[in-house]
C-alpha cells in the first residue's frame, strides 16, 4: 500500500506532523484536514512509538497527522492582532531528542515556529539573541539558558508575553514581525545568518542550506509535534 505525504512532508528537515486527540473530538480535527494513522497507512505498531508520538491510549484517543500551514500562505490580517502567550525553544523531536525549534504560542493554540535545528541561536529579539552557548558568555547574554545552576534563566517568557503582533514582513533570508505591549514595540526577528550572531572567530553557520526563510517558519497546534 503506498505511503501517504503525510508520512513523508519534505518540509525543511520535517518528515511528520502529528497529534494526539480524544475520539470524540476526531470529527473536528477531520474537518482541518486531520487524517488518522490508519488513514495515511503509518506501518502497523508505530502508533505505539511513545517517543516520537507520546502515549497513546487507543481506548479513548488516535493518533492523527496533517501538514502544516507555511506562514506564507496565511492571511496576513488573521497573524496580526493576535497575543503572544508563551515562547518555547524545545519544539521537534527525533525521538531521542529534540531539534530545538523556536516557537511563539499564539492565543489560538498554535505555535508560530522557526523550524531550523537550534533555531533560538537565530532569533534576535530587540537586538538580544535568543540563545547562545554559555562559551560565549558574558559578552553575548541571551534571553534564555538551560545550561544548569547560575546559567539557567528565562528573561524573555515574561518580556513577551500578552504582547499583541501588530506587523510582519519577509525577506529572502530574513523574517520581521513586530509586537507592541504597554506601548512599547518589540522587534522579533528570524534570520539565516547575521553578524550580530556570536561565533567561534566570528564564524556562524547558516540556519538552513538552501531556499528562503519562508520554508521555514510554520503553524504547529499546541499539542502537535513536528518530527525531523
Amino acid at each position: 500500500m503506498k505511503e501517504h505525504d503525510y508520512l513523508d512532508l519534505n518540509i525543511g528537515d520535517i518528515g511528520q506532523y502529528a497529534m494526539i486527540v480524544n475520539k470524540k473530538e476526531l470529527e473536528n480535527w477531520k474537518k482541518k484536514g486531520w487524517l488518522t494513522y490508519e488513514e495515511v497507512h503509518l506501518p502497523e505498531g508505530d502508533e505505539n512509538a511513545a517517543m516520537l508520538y507520546g502515549k497513546l491510549n487507543k481506548k479513548t484517543e488516535t493518533l492523527l497527522f496533517n501538514r502544516p500551514t507555511l506562514l506564507r500562505d496565511s492571511i496576513k490580517e488573521e497573524i496580526t492582532g493576535r497575543k503572544i502567550i508563551s515562547v518555547s525553544t524545545h519544539l521537534g523531536t527525533y525521538g531521542m531528542g529534540g531539534a530545538g525549534f523556536f516557537g511563539i504560542l499564539l492565543d489560538h493554540r498554535e505555535f508560530l515556529t522557526y523550524a531550523v535545528w537550534g533555531a533560538g541561536r537565530y532569533v534576535v529579539i530587540d537586538n538580544r539573541m535568543v540563545e547562545c552557548d554559555p562559551e560565549f558568555y558574558p559578552t553575548t547574554k541571551p534571553w534564555m539558558s538551560d545550561f544548569g545552576g547560575d546559567q539557567t534563566w528565562d528573561d524573555l517568557t515574561d518580556y513577551i508575553t500578552g504582547s499583541t503582533i501588530i506587523d510582519y514582513q519577509f525577506t529572502p533570508d530574513l523574517f520581521r514581525m513586530k509586537a507592541e505591549k504597554n506601548g512599547q514595540t518589540i522587534h522579533i526577528e528570524f534570520v539565516r545568518n547575521d553578524k550580530r550572531l556570536p561565533g567561534k572567530s566570528g564564524k556562524v553557520k547558516n540556519a538552513y542550506k538552501k531556499g528562503e526563510i519562508s520554508d521555514y517558519i510554520l503553524f504547529q497546534h499546541e499539542e502537535g509535534v513536528l518530527i525531523v
